[in-house]
């Protein structure tokens, strides 16, 4: 895959992943905002707090309508159900804040698998966060309901209204954290190949270098040995020549010597 289409789908992603952030923001804002509010109401009003108004927030934070609430208030007080309402509006919060991060977190691993880099120590510590968080989101809302269910008794089929979105990315996490992990491990062992074939190529480029050195060191020396081989020739020869006019003038001497007994 090119440069180019690596871009591309990288473009593509970030904005389809930009909406969804923005659209649990947005969720997660609403949802804190209901619940303080049902929060303050509470402390304001306490267990005479209108049903007019209690519905108005758990319209929101629970997945049950106006009548619904009113049948869980006559049979099981005001108290229980705002303590079960405040208590799922939480939950129901910090599983959407957890969520929005989560997604925050996936835009940073998405960049890296498509136009930045994957398999190095930023991304595995990155993908480790992720699976904590996973983790979280996908066991908060079933623990936070199961503890709500035992201590007041309501909600016992809000289990099935739960998101397992979590379960989803918690798998994708922990199989990606493996093979980040991995990776950097193929990738250190081909640098550590790299840099044994890198010192081998030194030790090439030495031994070629000592070879060189050493084929100028024979070739001079084998210069001086034709040079001085060459010397002695020269002067043998130039021992020759001198030697015969030695024995012409010596004989010449001679000549004249025994011209003189003669006479």
């Amino acid at each position: 895959m090119s440069e180019v289409e690596r871009k591309k789908i990288y473009l593509c992603g970030n904005v389809l992943l930009n909406i969804v952030k923005w659209i649990f923001l947005i969720i997660t804002v609403v949802m804190f905002g209901f619940t303080i509010g049902l929060i303050v109401s509470t402390i304001i009003y306490g267990t005479n707090l209108p049903l007019e108004l209690l519905t108005k927030f758990t319209y929101v934070l629970l997945p049950y309508n106006n009548i619904d609430i009113q049948i869980f208030v006559n049979n099981y007080g005001m108290e229980k159900v705002l303590i079960a309402s405040i208590g799922y509006g939480v939950a129901y919060s910090l599983y959407r804040l957890l969520f929005y991060i989560l997604i925050v977190k996936s835009m940073k691993l998405f960049k890296n698998l498509t136009i930045g880099e994957i398999f190095n120590k930023g991304s595995l510590d990155l993908i480790t966060e992720m699976v904590s968080l996973s983790f979280m989101v996908s066991f908060i809302m079933p623990v936070m309901l199961e503890i709500i269910t035992l201590s007041t008794h309501l909600f016992e089929d809000a289990f099935f209204n739960v998101g397992f979105a979590g379960l989803f990315f918690l798998v994708f996490t922990v199989v990606m954290r493996i093979v980040i992990e991995r990776g950097i491990q193929v990738q250190r062992q081909n640098n550590k190949y790299d840099r044994s074939i890198d010192d081998y190529k030194a030790d090439i480029d030495e031994l070629k270098i000592q070879s060189i050195k050493r084929e100028a060191e024979l070739k001079k020396l084998k210069a001086m040995v034709e040079e001085a081989n060459a010397k002695p020739v020269k002067k043998a020869t130039t021992t020759k020549t001198e030697e015969a006019p030695r024995k012409r003038k010596h004989n010449h001497s001679r000549a004249k010597k025994s011209g003189t007994t003669t006479m």
